[in-house]
């Protein structure tokens, strides 16, 4: 525990204005210590981050990421070993995909191909580690992330408004058109599934293709967004379109700062203004008292604003909203007290100093406690015989980040209370440079990477990728997670720079996110007892039974993975519990546990892998609440990338050797995971996933994507036989490959041209050096991870042109 031994108070006095300069203060006992202590124990708060190369991703890509675990305990750091990333569908929930990747000294490196039947919308990547406690992971991130497709729908599918309707009066039209790609009338109707609020009907188009939704508006509706899905044979789409709200309600919030609106004190509060979707709301606003307008409020970009007032007790506080689309627009303010304190900082994002005024109703004995609801940092004796207090508080013994100023009573009860943000430096850490601003395609790039002066050493992941992959929206950094995200909920979204970066943004959450009376209630509710945790058993197991009798004695078992075969015995129940060591595979394949000849046919094995389980019971727990409203799908030609994207389906080129365009021929990679391209490469990078790969022949010669030619052997697979079951392997890291492109008839539309993690960097200027693909256009280069002092994130933009 740091206390604090030096403290300047200026306390401006309405006469005299008496300042008390700095000055030794005596060492108090700080009587919630205990108390904060044992909060902190029985609140572990291990943060985990996930740098993902972008956000906006399409069918058959790799998904590439780096797991940070943030602020964990250094005892339990070797106790998070499996970091599980689950791929989840936003409209149903459903986990369409999920894997376990090795977790080692708070670090996890991996990768994930995307499946080819992916339809285009929104999803999330959730990553959690092993440590689960009644459910709830210690550790979880969220990354929202959109789906496009390489591939053109079947069929052109759109939803328009024919004519709006009046609540209680007539419903909406909505007309819903199929056709084929060339505008032609399908063969057959499309099957229609939508839900609207509380109603969900089917139905189907009729022979023009069309179909008209009615759809009565409800009250109070908290999404207004009709959603459909359309399935025409094998094939399926989502559409979305948001409907008029006829009786459009606000959700205002006021943060009196301090926490309490006190008679007679001049205070500052804030506003926030959100709709029935949750979305920010800027507009102007009137500040009454009684039935007297008294000033007017404005609400920026942030869906925030604030104002000045000094509260009469027996008066009526209340703001008129000055915007057409919301039907109720007077909000009362909350009820003033007969006294107590206000805090006024006019910067909370803060370098070395706080400055903060406090307004007092009455003559007392306060305490002042710089904290963070785990550890006080500062603490001591204010006494307040003045009506106004300037306190100037050095942070040296603070830590970087959020903290809290707690005015509190002699019986040590929180008074007011405001956030603020220590040591706030928004300065680049990390410096990045190229060779060039402006490149050829096809062309290489030589990056340089350099640390700033504070930092001696860092471990980075390094992404480049085409800037149109990366959403604004949808993008989570380090800074701003660690920093505010992680800690805060329910942000308003930032506009074109990274939240952390914006002084406004960070004074505007500082003020409205700052009083937290439920937090100190847990705090002091917190027994010796609630530090004692349990944790779930999320070990992979495997369980053998007999057929006929029970299992009575080990058995051997043998697991293969692409890392080897290793042998092993159960317990005297056919009990055995794998490590993250027994199953690590370098790749994609499964992972066969199998028992010996003799036993096979009298013994079934059945494998328990928890995180299945857990996966979809976090969706309970953290669904997507990062997005008040989902990106509007008007059609499902808006998914699709663009002609310049992707590489263009090669119908009329003909590749001539042997056979391996003929339409019988097998498509696909093979048992193995081998495939060719249509330019004969074995396992091309750029084209994972594509409908025009066919297996390898054994015995043939194929080029390799770094250069040079190949004869595959043959593909090796095992069979599985009675006695044998398959899993998933936990995954270590895979090498990115770095293309140069010298194959010039190879197309090379790969988005994410460069990957590097575990990348360490000294204060040495540390250089990379990739290729430029044939996308055209700006390319980011996103830098980020952990340094000698905190985390650390850079980015840099440069230009690709066509020759």
């Amino acid at each position: 525990m740091r206390y604090w031994l030096n403290l300047i108070l200026g306390l401006l006095i309405f006469s005299g204005h008496v300042a008390f300069a700095q000055q030794e203060q005596p060492l108090l006992v700080d009587p919630l210590a205990k108390q904060l202590y044992l909060y902190k124990l029985a609140n572990p708060s291990p943060r985990l981050f996930v740098h993902f190369d972008k956000n906006i991703y399409t069918n058959n890509e790799t998904v590439w990421f780096t797991g940070y675990l943030l602020t964990e305990r250094e005892a339990n750091i070797s106790k998070h070993n499996i970091m599980s990333v689950a791929l989840i569908r936003n409209s149903d929930s459903l986990v369409v995909k999920h894997q376990k990747f090795l977790m080692a000294t708070s670090l996890s490196f991996g990768s994930m191909v995307l499946p080819d039947s992916m339809l285009a919308g929104d999803y999330h990547l959730l990553a959690s580690t092993n440590r689960v406690s009644n459910g709830v992971p210690e550790a979880i991130f969220i990354q929202p992330i959109m789906i496009k497709t390489n591939i053109n729908p079947s069929f052109n599918a759109g939803l328009k408004i024919l004519e709006q309707g009046i609540m209680g009066v007539k419903p909406n039209q909505v007309l819903l058109s199929a056709t084929t790609r060339d505008a032609r009338f399908l063969s057959q109707p499309v099957e229609v599934s939508y839900h609207y609020g509380h109603l969900s009907k089917k139905t189907k188009t009729n022979s023009s293709g069309e179909v008209i939704l009615k759809l009565d508006e409800q009250e109070d509706i908290p999404d207004p967004n009709v959603y459909v899905k359309l399935k025409y044979g094998s094939d399926s789409s989502f559409l979305n379109l948001s409907l008029p709200v006829t009786k459009r309600r606000a959700k205002v919030g006021f943060y009196a700062e301090g926490g309490n609106l006190i008679n007679g004190i001049l205070g500052r509060v804030g506003v926030e203004v959100k709709d029935q979707q949750l979305a920010v709301v800027s507009l102007k606003a009137q500040l009454y008292k009684d039935d007297t307008v008294i000033d007017t409020i404005e609400t920026d970009s942030y869906g925030i604003g604030s104002f000045l007032l000094k509260p009469e007790k027996g008066s009526s506080y209340r703001i008129k909203l000055l915007h057409s689309g919301f039907t109720d627009t007077s909000y009362l303010l909350p009820p003033i007290l007969d006294k107590g304190i206000g805090i006024y900082i006019s910067e909370a994002a803060v370098r070395d100093t706080l400055i903060a005024k406090l307004r007092t109703s009455q003559k007392e004995n306060l305490f002042i406690r710089v904290h963070n609801f785990k550890e006080t940092f500062i603490y001591n004796h204010v006494d307040a015989q003045n009506p106004q207090m300037t306190l100037i508080i050095p942070l040296e013994t603070v830590p970087l980040g959020l903290n809290t100023l707690t005015i509190s009573d002699s019986l040590g009860r929180p008074l007011a209370e405001r956030m603020f943000f220590a040591h706030y430096n928004p300065t680049p850490k990390l410096t990045i440079s190229s060779d060039q601003k402006v490149y050829e395609q096809r062309k290489k790039v030589t990056l340089k990477l350099r640390l700033g002066d504070s930092d001696s050493l860092a471990i980075v992941s390094v992404a480049c990728v085409q800037e149109r992959r990366i959403s604004s929206k949808l993008n989570v950094d380090i800074e701003s997670y660690t920093y505010l995200a992680s800690s805060l909920t329910a942000l308003p979204p930032y506009n074109t720079t990274r939240g952390y970066e914006d002084p406004k943004y960070m004074d505007n959450i500082l003020l409205v996110k700052g009083w937290r009376r439920y937090t100190w209630q847990d705090a002091m509710k917190t027994k010796p007892s609630d530090t004692i945790k349990s944790y779930d058993n999320t070990t992979l197991s495997l369980q053998i039974t007999g057929k006929k009798q029970p299992v009575n004695e080990p058995l051997q078992i043998g697991i293969l993975s692409s890392s080897g075969m290793k042998l092993y015995h159960t317990d005297n129940r056919g009990y055995f519990e794998f490590n993250a060591s027994n199953l690590a595979a370098e790749k994609e394949k499964p992972v066969y546990i199998f028992l010996g000849e003799q036993n096979k046919n009298r013994y079934l094995l059945s494998i328990n892998d928890p995180y299945a389980k857990l996966n979809k019971s976090y969706l309970n727990l953290f669904g997507p609440k990062y997005r008040a409203v989902p990106s509007s799908v008007q059609n499902n030609n808006v998914l699709s990338l663009k002609g310049n994207e992707t590489a263009i389906r090669l119908k009329e080129v003909q590749i001539t050797s042997g056979n391996s365009n003929n339409t019988n021929s097998p498509k696909g990679p093979n048992n193995c995971g081998d495939y060719v391209c249509s330019y004969n490469i074995l396992n091309c990078f750029n084209h994972v996933g594509d409908p025009n790969n066919r297996p390898p022949v054994a015995g043939k010669s194929y080029h390799m994507s770094g250069g040079g030619s190949i004869i595959y052997q043959a593909c090796e697979t095992v069979t599985v036989n009675p006695g044998m079951v398959l899993m998933d392997g936990v995954y270590s890291k895979k090498e990115f490959y770095v293309n140069d492109y010298a194959e010039p008839l190879e197309p090379a539309f790969a988005s994410t041209i460069y990957w590097s993690n575990g990348l360490l960097i000294n204060k040495e200027e540390r250089e990379i050096t990739f290729y430029t693909s044939d996308i055209t256009g700006k390319f980011k280069v996103i830098v980020q991870g952990l340094s000698s002092k905190n985390v650390l994130y850079g980015d840099y933009t440069f230009e690709v042109k066509g020759k």
